[in-house]
């Protein structure tokens, strides 16, 4: 224990030495008569002096030796009027029960008091409006807390104020030293002055509870006491702030409170108790995490209102069959939502979520809590069971198959909106939700905000942050690559804690984050206590660490309200409720989908996932990349192309296409035009230059054609074979090869190619195709 820190004087000591008096005292019948025959005799004002009465000095020695300790800085008057007023009211009171005042219990020393100043001035006879008598009351309260050992304090203090109490009996100078060595290590954490009245309530009521204006004579129990007995007059609530100080100055081994215990509406009467007992023996047992644990006990307290309800007779995992197992299986995948739920939680169920089918995944860990528990109780050799937990147990096909990623991306306009507020959140931003958020400081609440929005991580890390877990890139960096380089400053890191999925780890974050965080560091209370990290085992410091405690895991989801109300958005969108999980999935699908991505490799280190299926259920494509990405892929092009067709109006009008055959349909080939009408049915429409009814447009016919004020243009499909695809996708080589293979085909108009090449090699009026070559690459032989 710190000497220095708790140098006291003590120079305190118990008032009055209760050994030198007689408890047992009683009077004798006369000498109640006689002063009852005082009190009748004497008119109301001179009541007053009935401590002067010979048989009465002795009794009032106490008394008159309580009043001299707590009066010695009083005027005169005020101390003589204590005298009267107290010595009447015991007198009064001890005739009327007859008894002395060492006899009296703590209920008649509160009836003595009333339960107020108007109740104690009419019970006397004196007028409620004059607050000379009220300090009569406040004496009586500590004579009574003196003379009693010890006296009911939680009695005493419903109806006085502690503070007030704890002056009286303790001394102002020896309260104020107790009460200036617990703040000054509070203020050290981050309190402020104005939190210190209900510190003061705290440990004047710690102090009266011990009996001693010291601190250093507080002990766990004395705590513990307080804990059980101090929530009607306001100590409980901040019982773990005076505990956290103690243990700081090392008075006291442990902290007492914070911890808040599992707790959930649960009525008993709905399970049988041996269940229960078995699912409490599991419970302390288990190895599992400690939020899987108290998830799947819920679960197994639901089971046991469905065997309640469907099978009483089966109370333990041992009566448990095969045929029961299949059954429990089969309701589960019939189950709907709050059917096993507790009664006395159906009221935070959403009524249009009630009797609606349970999700794929609520239905899987019912199945899980099962096979955890049962797979428990057998190895551990508590029960055996004529089946195998796991198989039997295990999730079906038709429920696993509705489990899949699903990232829950929150709607892009809405994200950009929260970045802003988290990067502009102001002071009077802070109040509008509830008080909760005015005990933090604006720039520890605008870190917690960018964090969460830039880094990408679950809310335990973001909590458990360390103090110094922003780094900076402290030297020009040569990009290879690029040959680009990135100031000193460009680069900011973030170290990761351990979590659930990897080790600590270290993830370049924007420069944002850290210039929010550094802002905070700077502020941060620098004597902030260490604390244990559960997950590690380590004592460390924690970064959102205040008032020497670090954040809950659970402060972002209410920190987002107050987001949203300042980006002026809903705190739902199209995919349900905004909460802290979501950024993650949101930042990841962001990453994914940028002009130069991070591909699912390194987007499984970025969000420090163990398993690349697990980075699946965060990435989620963007629907207008995918649709881009298709169109880029040429899908309809792969197997339809589209040619432009011209149609001569005239042609048709006029009849002269039906009845002398003249053309009326020309599909544009580029190099020249092609006049049969099943053109996109022919199968040389690949090597149409040999073709009677191909038109080169160098001809002055064809020329004439295309200026043709009756001419209407058109598109049309045409469904490509497989060889026709690969040639305009592979080029000239294919074509030679298309050519020579429909050589003996007959076209349109009869011939073959191979006889139309020859009749044509021979009038010397074309070039045949299937001579030309590729021209030879520059530089190449």
């Amino acid at each position: 224990m710190n000497q220095t820190a708790l140098s006291l004087s003590k120079s305190w000591q118990w008032p009055i030495n209760m050994e030198a008096y007689d408890r047992s005292f009683e009077f004798s019948e006369q000498e109640w008569e006689t002063i009852e025959s005082v009190i009748a005799g004497l008119s109301p004002s001179r009541r007053r002096q009935l401590g002067s009465l010979h048989l009465l000095h002795r009794l009032f020695q106490p008394i008159d030796t309580i009043i001299d300790y707590v009066a010695i800085d009083w005027a005169d008057e005020t101390r003589r009027d204590v005298f009267q007023q107290t010595h009447l009211i015991l007198t009064l009171e001890m005739y009327r029960r007859k008894t002395t005042f060492w006899a009296w219990s703590a209920q008649e020393w509160l009836e003595s008091m009333g339960s107020n100043w108007s109740t104690f001035a009419q019970r006397y006879g004196w007028s409620s409006g004059n607050c000379r008598y009220s300090i009569g009351r406040t004496m009586l309260a500590t004579i009574a807390y003196f003379l009693s050992s010890p006296f009911p304090l939680d009695l005493l203090v419903e109806t006085f104020e502690i503070t007030s109490l704890a002056k009286r009996v303790f001394g102002k100078e020896h309260l104020q030293q107790a009460i200036t060595q617990m703040t000054a290590i509070l203020q050290s954490w981050g309190y402020q002055e104005r939190d210190q009245h209900p510190l003061k309530t705290c440990v004047s009521y710690l102090l009266l509870l011990n009996r001693s204006p010291y601190l250093e004579d507080l002990s766990t129990e004395i705590l513990e006491i307080a804990g059980q007995n101090g929530s009607r007059h306001g100590v409980q609530k901040y019982l773990f702030q005076a505990s956290r100080a103690l243990f700081a100055l090392g008075i006291i081994q442990k902290i007492i409170g914070g911890e808040k215990p599992y707790s959930m509406r649960f009525r008993p009467e709905y399970v049988s108790e041996e269940w229960l007992s078995w699912c409490d023996k599991w419970r302390k047992q288990s190895t599992l995490q400690s939020n899987t644990i108290d998830h799947h006990y819920a679960l197994l307290r639901n089971v046991g209102r469905w065997l309640k309800k469907h099978h009483p007779e089966v109370t333990s995992p041992a009566h448990w069959t095969y045929e029961l197992a299949i059954e429990y299986v089969r309701s589960v995948i019939d189950l709907k939502v709050g059917e096993w739920a507790d009664p006395g939680n159906l009221g935070h169920i959403p009524a249009e979520r009630m009797e609606q089918p349970l999700s794929a995944r609520a239905k899987s860990a019912y199945l899980s809590a099962m096979r955890a528990f049962f797979r428990d109780c057998q190895e551990w050799n508590w029960v055996s069971f004529p089946f195998n937990p796991l198989r039997v147990f295990r999730t079906p096909r038709s429920v696993k198959s509705l489990i899949g990623p699903n990232p829950r991306v929150v709607d892009r306009a809405y994200w950009a909106k929260l970045l802003w507020s988290a990067m502009n959140l102001q002071e009077e931003d802070l109040p509008l939700v509830g008080k909760a958020y005015t005990s933090y400081p604006l720039e520890m609440v605008r870190a917690i905000a960018v964090v969460w929005c830039f880094a990408a991580l679950r809310s335990n890390e973001i909590a458990r942050l360390r103090l110094g877990c922003i780094r900076w890139q402290q030297e020009e960096v040569l990009i290879p690559e690029t040959g680009e380089r990135l100031a000193k400053d460009a680069i900011c890191l973030l170290d990761i804690p351990v979590n659930k999925t990897s080790t600590a780890y270290t993830k370049p974050v924007s420069t944002t984050v850290g210039k929010y965080i550094n802002e905070w560091e700077k502020i941060r209370p620098k004597d902030q206590p260490r604390h244990v990290d559960k997950k590690t085992g380590e004592t460390v410091e924690f970064l959102f660490s205040y008032r020497g405690r670090r954040i809950s895991a659970n402060y972002v989801n209410r920190l987002i309200p107050v987001l949203c109300q300042k980006a002026g958005i809903p705190e739902q969108d199209s995919r349900g409720t905004i909460t802290s999980h979501r950024a993650r999935a949101t930042i990841a699908s962001m990453l994914y989908n940028a002009k130069d991505p991070l591909d699912i490799f390194q987007l499984q280190q970025y969000l420090g996932h163990k398993y690349l299926s697990s980075t699946q259920h965060y990435a989620q494509v963007d629907p207008t990349k995918l649709a881009l990405d298709v169109a880029k892929a040429g899908y309809l092009e792969q197997n339809l192309a589209t040619i432009e067709v011209l149609l001569d109006q005239d042609a048709v009008r006029s009849g002269a296409a039906a009845a002398q055959g003249e053309a009326w349909k020309y599909y544009d080939l580029g190099h020249g035009y092609c006049t049969n009408d099943f053109w996109a049915d022919c199968k040389h429409r690949m090597a149409c230059a040999r073709c009677p009814f191909y038109r080169p447009k160098d001809s002055l016919k064809n020329q004439l054609v295309e200026g043709s004020a009756n001419l209407v243009r058109m598109l049309e499909f045409v469904t490509l074979t497989e060889e026709e695809r690969l040639l305009i996708t592979e080029g000239i080589e294919l074509h030679r090869e298309l050519i020579a293979k429909l050589a003996d085909t007959p076209t349109p108009a009869g011939p073959t190619p191979r006889e139309l090449n020859t009749q044509r090699q021979a009038e010397a009026e074309t070039i045949p195709l299937q001579t030309i070559q590729r021209a030879p690459r520059k530089g190449t032989k």
